[in-house]
C-alpha cells in the first residue's frame, strides 16, 4: 500500500503546476456549488410562494405552503409531529401504518391510519400537476419513506449500519495513514532538498484532502442512523440560516454572508485564473511572437488588470449589486484616491509610463540614488533590483520617471577606474609606463577586460601630499565591475612595489619652536658618523629594475599575422555581380573576429578596420569603398601579388 500511495504522489508531482491549478479550482467548484443555491435563493422574489418541507428521520419527502390560517412552517410542523409519533407508535405496537387519500369538505386529505395528515391545496402542487395526482405522488412517498423508516430500524439493519461505519472507520484511518506518511516523506526530502521547511501546494492539497475524508466518513456514518440524521440536517439547516442572515443594506440591495461568501469565491478563482492565463501568455504564447521580453511583460500586465477589472464587474453583477447603489462608495474611493491614495497612484501611472519608454529592462545593470543592482522583475508598482550583496530592493516606480537613473548595460561599454597617488619627486614618465604595464598586466589576467580601447593611464593633477593619477580598464559585463577593480589595485601595488614608488601618506607642516636648537645641531654634527648597517632584505638603488615594456596600443603585424592566420578570418576567392575576386574577406566577418579575438567592442572593432586601411594594411578589392561592417570585400596588401586581377 505504502508503494501504491508513493506512485501516486510521484503522479500528482509529475501532473506539475497545471495540475495544482486544475485540483484547487475543482475546490472552488465545489465550494461555489455548496453556496450557489442559498446565495440565489436567500431573497425570493415576491410572488414565489414560500414553502417548508415535510421530512422523516432527516429526509426531505415534499413540500407544503401556506394554507388558510396556518402558515408553511406550522403545517410542516406539524405533519412531521405526526409522522414521527405514529412512527413510534407503531413500532410499539406492531400495528401496520397505512396513508389513505380522502375527499372531506371537497377537499382532498391524506390520513395516516385515519388520522388527518394533510391537506393538498392549490400552492402545494407543482405547476401542471393536478391535486389528485399530487395527493397520490404524495401518498407513494410516505409510504416508501414509513416503509424505509421500519426497514432501518430492525436488527439486521442495525448490524449492517454497524459493519459499515466500523469499515468505513477502519478505510478512513487507513488512507489518513497514508496521507500523513506521503506528508512526511515529502517534509524531510524538502528539508534535505532547501535546508528548510516550507508551506507548499502540495501539503496544501494533503491537508484539504485529509480534512474533505474527516468530514466525508463522518457524513457518511451519521446518513447511516436515522437519530443521527436527523441532527445532521438540523444541523445543515442551522449553517444555511446563518449563511442567509442579513448583515447590511447597500442601497435597495440586501447583503449576506452567503452572497459575500459567494463574491469571495468567485473572486480568487478569477484571479487564480487571471494568473494562470497571463503566465501561459508570458510562457508559450507571446515568445512565438518575438519581441522583447518587456514588451511580454506589459502586454501580459495590461491583459491581467483588464481582466481583473472587468471579471469583478461581472462578479458584483452575479452578486447583485446595483452599481447605483456604490455611487457613494465610489465617490469616497475618487477622494480617497486623490488625497491618501495618490503616490500608489502615481507608481502605476508611472509603471504605465515605464512599460511604453522602457527606461529600463530586465537584467540590466541601474543605479538609482544609493541603490544599485540588476533589475529582476518591473513590476506595476514597484520594481525589484538585486543589488552586489544579493539584497532584493523594491524601488517604486516613480523614482524612475522623476529622479536620475544610471543604466550601465546601454552604453554597451563600462569604465572601471582606479585612482592611486605617487610622492613629489617621482618620475612621472616612469609612473606613467609603470601604471600604463599594470593595466597591461591585468588585462592579460583578467578575460572581461577588453584589449580594444586600450587601458589608459591620465595625470589627475596636484594634490595635497601626492601626484595622482588615474588609470582606466574597459569592460563589456558592468557586473564584473567589483573583480576587476580588484585585480587593477592588486597589479598597480605590485608595480609600484617592484619599481620602489611608494604610496604617500598625508602631510602636514608641522612647526616647533624647540631653544637652543643651533647648539644641539652643531652638538649633533660633531659626533663620528656609523657605520653603514648591512640589512639582508635591504633593496639597493642598482636593484631597481629597468622602467617596463608598455605594449603599443595597436600591435599592426601581430594582427594582420593573426587574421591571415589558421584561426584568422576565412580569406578565399569570392564572386560578386559575376566577376571573382581572389584571397579576399567581407567587412563584417573581419569586425566579428576583432571582436572575439582582439576583445573590442563593435565600434573599436569597425575603428581598428579604418586605421588598418589608412596604414595600407587592407584596402577594398575595387578601392571604391573604406572599411565598413557590412558585406565588402577586403584584401590584404600582403596578398596582392598572390592574387590574380578580377575577371
Amino acid at each position: 500500500m505504502m508503494m501504491a500511495a508513493a506512485r501516486f504522489w510521484r503522479k500528482i508531482r509529475a501532473f506539475g503546476q497545471k495540475g495544482k491549478r486544475m485540483i484547487l479550482a475543482l475546490l472552488l467548484m465545489l465550494l461555489w456549488l455548496t453556496l450557489l443555491g442559498p446565495a440565489w435563493a436567500e431573497k425570493p422574489p415576491e410572488k414565489v410562494v414560500v414553502k417548508v418541507p415535510v421530512m422523516l428521520d432527516g429526509r426531505e419527502l415534499f413540500w407544503v405552503s401556506d394554507s388558510g390560517e396556518f402558515t408553511a412552517a406550522e403545517r410542516g410542523k406539524n405533519i412531521n409531529a405526526l409522522l414521527e409519533e405514529k412512527l413510534d407508535g407503531t413500532l410499539k405496537s406492531g400495528m401496520a401504518l397505512e396513508v389513505k387519500i380522502a375527499l372531506q369538505n371537497e377537499q382532498i386529505t391524506l390520513r395516516i391510519n385515519d388520522r388527518h395528515l394533510v391537506t393538498v391545496t392549490a400552492r402545494d402542487t407543482i405547476p401542471g400537476v393536478m391535486l389528485a395526482e399530487q395527493a397520490q405522488i404524495w401518498q407513494e412517498n410516505l409510504q416508501e419513506a414509513i416503509a424505509r423508516a421500519k426497514y432501518e430500524r430492525t436488527p439486521a439493519y442495525m448490524d449492517l449500519a454497524i459493519k459499515l461505519t466500523l469499515g468505513s472507520i477502519i478505510v478512513a484511518i487507513a488512507v489518513q495513514c497514508i496521507l500523513i506518511w506521503i506528508d512526511r516523506r515529502y517534509r524531510r526530502r524538502q528539508l534535505r532538498r532547501e535546508g528548510s521547511e516550507r508551506g507548499s501546494w502540495q501539503l496544501l492539497v494533503l491537508l484539504l484532502l485529509r480534512i474533505g475524508i474527516g468530514i466525508a466518513v463522518a457524513g457518511y456514518i451519521a446518513n447511516l442512523f436515522p437519530w443521527t440524521r436527523r441532527w445532521l440536517y438540523k444541523a445543515y439547516q442551522v449553517l444555511i440560516t446563518t449563511f442567509s442572515v442579513e448583515i447590511f443594506t447597500l442601497g435597495k440591495e440586501v447583503v449576506s454572508l452567503n452572497r459575500l461568501l459567494l463574491m469571495a469565491v468567485l473572486t480568487l478563482g478569477l484571479w487564480i485564473g487571471v494568473s494562470w492565463l497571463t503566465k501561459l501568455l508570458k510562457s508559450h504564447i507571446l515568445p512565438l511572437g518575438g519581441g522583447d521580453q518587456t514588451v511580454r511583460e506589459s502586454i501580459a500586465y495590461f491583459l491581467r488588470y483588464g481582466l481583473i477589472f472587468f471579471g469583478s464587474l461581472l462578479i458584483l453583477t452575479v452578486g447583485g449589486f446595483d452599481f447605483r447603489s456604490l455611487a457613494i462608495i465610489i465617490s469616497v474611493l475618487g477622494v480617497g484616491i486623490g488625497f491618501g491614495l495618490q503616490n500608489i497612484v502615481k507608481d502605476f501611472i508611472s509603471g504605465l509610463i515605464m512599460s511604453f519608454d522602457r527606461p529600463i529592462k530586465v537584467g540590466e545593470l541601474v543605479q538609482v540614488g544609493e541603490f544599485q543592482g540588476l533589475v529582476q522583475r518591473i513590476g506595476p508598482r514597484v520594481t525589484e533590483i538585486s543589488t552586489i550583496e544579493r539584497v532584493i530592493v523594491m524601488i517604486p516606480n516613480s523614482r524612475f520617471i522623476e529622479g536620475e537613473v544610471q543604466n550601465w548595460n546601454r552604453s554597451g561599454l563600462t569604465r572601471v577606474k582606479v585612482y592611486v597617488g605617487v610622492p613629489y619627486g617621482a618620475d612621472m614618465e616612469l609612473v606613467h609606463k609603470v601604471l600604463l604595464a599594470a593595466a597591461q598586466a591585468a588585462q592579460a589576467h583578467h578575460p572581461d577586460i577588453l584589449r580594444h580601447p586600450p587601458p589608459k593611464v591620465k595625470f589627475r593633477g596636484f594634490g595635497d601630499s601626492a601626484l595622482n593619477f588615474r588609470v582606466v580598464v574597459f569592460i563589456r559585463n558592468p557586473l564584473s565591475e567589483p573583480k576587476v577593480r580588484t585585480l587593477v589595485y592588486n597589479q598597480v601595488e605590485a608595480y609600484l612595489r617592484q619599481y620602489q614608488i611608494e604610496i604617500p601618506f598625508p602631510q602636514r607642516s608641522l612647526q616647533v619652536n624647540i631653544p637652543q636648537f643651533k647648539e644641539l645641531a652643531a652638538t649633533w654634527q660633531k659626533q663620528p658618523a656609523k657605520g653603514d648597517l648591512d640589512y639582508p632584505d635591504r633593496v639597493r638603488d642598482n636593484d631597481i629594475p629597468a622602467p617596463p615594456v608598455v605594449q603599443p596600443e595597436y600591435d599592426w603585424q601581430a594582427i594582420v599575422s593573426q587574421m591571415r592566420g589558421p584561426s584568422g578570418v576565412e580569406i578565399k576567392d569570392r564572386r560578386s555581380n559575376l566577376k571573382s575576386f581572389g584571397k579576399c574577406f567581407v567587412g563584417s566577418e573581419a569586425v566579428d573576429w576583432l571582436m572575439e579575438h582582439e576583445k573590442a567592442t563593435r565600434e573599436e572593432a569597425i575603428l581598428i578596420g579604418e586605421l588598418m586601411v589608412s596604414e595600407r594594411l587592407i584596402h577594398h578589392v575595387l578601392d571604391e569603398h573604406g572599411f565598413n561592417d557590412g558585406p565588402l570585400f577586403y584584401r590584404f596588401y600582403a596578398d596582392e601579388n598572390t592574387t590574380s586581377k578580377p575577371d
